[in-house]
């Protein structure tokens, strides 16, 4: 009984909604998301500097 009960457990751990490798996946796409801000934040500060550049031409 003991065995059945530690073979559920330790299968809860691998394949579980609480598994290692759900932990695995949620930290892969993390740094997904991570890549995906960074680049963001580089495409807007260019926008930024391109709408600025556009202002500075445009006749007051």
């Amino acid at each position: 009984m003991l065995v059945c009960i530690v073979g559920v457990y330790i299968g809860n751990l691998l394949f579980g909604d609480n598994s290692f490798s759900v932990l695995l996946k949620i930290n892969q796409k993390k740094a997904q998301m991570r890549q995906e801000v960074n680049r963001l934040m580089h495409e807007n500060a260019t926008l930024q500097k391109e709408l600025f550049e556009l202002k500075g031409l445009e006749p007051k």
